[in-house]
């Protein structure tokens, strides 16, 4: 809405180049100022020079700094200009005199879009510009980030004032009535509908959650009882059919329960479970998410790390350099496709999906993040619970508002495509 004695119209790319350049000093300033400061706890507690303090006294300090860092990476590129856009307009916008509206109805932008819009906004940059050129040329001044959230920028515009008669003497008022914003009727409505219930019910999903140890157990102890009858050795090619015959176990066995349980016992087709595909704006936001997924999850790491300083977190690592061989190929095709498909279906469209309309949204979020890590690594290595739920947050979160499984899956790739390289180069695994 415009403020009294002003209207609306399309923001001029001279305008908005402004906003951007002021909104980008702030975030450089931010980002810049916390780098510095994690740079310089971590400088205290290991100089590069003389004896060090005993590691107690260091670790505190040092994890202080990475965490600082850490939050620099991803507060200000990606919480700044989403909480600005939400709220109508970011500070550099308002300082110019700008407002971020939804294209079709005018009403200000929802977190989810205000989430596309970031992630837009990231596109455009990592094509140097690419994105924001249509900018120029459209009739409708949009650029990537305005088509993935539906959105439309506009300018604030003061009516010229002037001094009209009224019932008590004159009085200063605008010259005419304000003209209606300009809106776009045929823009992608981003209406985000209410979740409703799934049919199944607290029947169906325990035993699949309660099944999961047992059946990862046994496939476990199966593949290693198979191995040392065979007398396979470890990283051979047996032991990696094996390691697929274990992983492809696990999932499939719950897979199967999902499928049996909603579809045959409940009677509800498939694409309940969001197996469909979303608008496309949700599909290209996974790559930008998948990066402030990864360092999210590394602040939960550190946070951890903190919270159980003596806590052991390389068993993942272990297992992953031990189970597929310290093949990158493997290794990917097995956590970093065939785990996430399945997981995504397990833990969002079955568990999560359960909770909605049955819970607020954001009770159901945290209750599947925390079902997700306890189930993923919480309950073997305590120091992995935060960071495992960080992530589940923000990929129940996109399910909720994409209403489909396969972002979630391409985030999910992408944690664990960088996870996986980092563990088989990095040598101190």
């Amino acid at each position: 809405m415009a403020p009294p004695g002003a209207e609306l119209h399309l923001a001029g790319f001279g305008r908005r180049l402004g906003a951007f350049a002021l909104d980008w000093a702030l975030i450089a300033v931010i980002a810049v100022a916390g780098l510095t400061v994690g740079a310089s706890l971590i400088r205290t507690a290991v100089p590069g020079t003389g004896p060090l303090p005993p590691v107690d006294q260091n670790l505190p300090l040092v994890l202080l700094g990475q965490l600082i860092d850490l939050l620099s990476l991803i507060v200000p590129p990606f919480v700044y200009p989403a909480i600005g856009w939400h709220s109508g307009a970011t500070p550099g916008m308002r300082t110019l005199g700008l407002r971020v509206v939804d294209a079709r109805s005018g009403d200000r932008l929802t977190w989810g879009q205000s989430l596309l819009r970031t992630t837009g906004w990231w596109w455009s940059l990592l094509t140097l510009g690419a994105g924001f050129v249509p900018i120029l040329a459209g009739r409708w001044r949009r650029g990537l980030p305005d088509w993935m959230a539906s959105s439309l920028v506009l300018s604030v515009q003061r009516l010229p004032l002037v001094w009209t008669p009224g019932p008590y003497g004159w009085a200063i008022g605008p010259a005419r009535p304000p003209q209606p914003a300009p809106l776009i009727p045929t823009a992608r409505d981003a209406t985000e509908a209410k979740a409703t219930r799934a049919s199944w019910t607290w029947t169906d999903v325990v035993p699949v959650l309660v099944t999961f140890f047992p059946i990862m157990f046994g496939a476990n102890w199966l593949a290693e009882a198979t191995a040392q009858g065979l007398r396979i050795n470890a990283g051979s090619g047996g032991a990696l059919v094996l390691s697929y015959a274990d992983e492809i176990a696990v999932y499939g066995a719950s897979l199967l329960l999902i499928v049996l349980l909603v579809r045959w016992r409940r009677h509800t087709p498939l694409t309940t479970l969001g197996l469909r595909l979303p608008a496309w704006p949700w599909l290209v936001a996974g790559l930008p998410l998948g990066f402030a997924a990864y360092v999210l999850e590394d602040v939960g790491g550190v946070i951890g790390r903190i919270v159980l300083p003596t806590a052991n977190a390389t068993n993942q690592c272990v297992g992953i350099r031990g189970e597929f061989g310290g093949s990158v190929v493997l290794t990917l095709l097995a956590v970093a496709v065939i785990a996430p498909i399945s997981e995504e279906i397990i833990f969002r469209s079955f568990t999560f999906r359960w909770l909605q309309g049955r819970m607020p949204l954001w009770g159901a979020v945290l209750v599947s993040a925390a079902i997700f890590s306890a189930a993923h690594a919480g309950w073997a290595e305590p120091s992995l619970f935060l960071p495992v739920f960080l992530g589940g947050v923000l990929l129940a979160y996109v399910y909720a508002k994409s209403r489909s499984v396969w972002p979630g899956v391409i985030i999910h790739m992408a944690i664990n495509i960088v996870g996986v390289i980092l563990i088989l180069v990095y040598s101190g695994c």
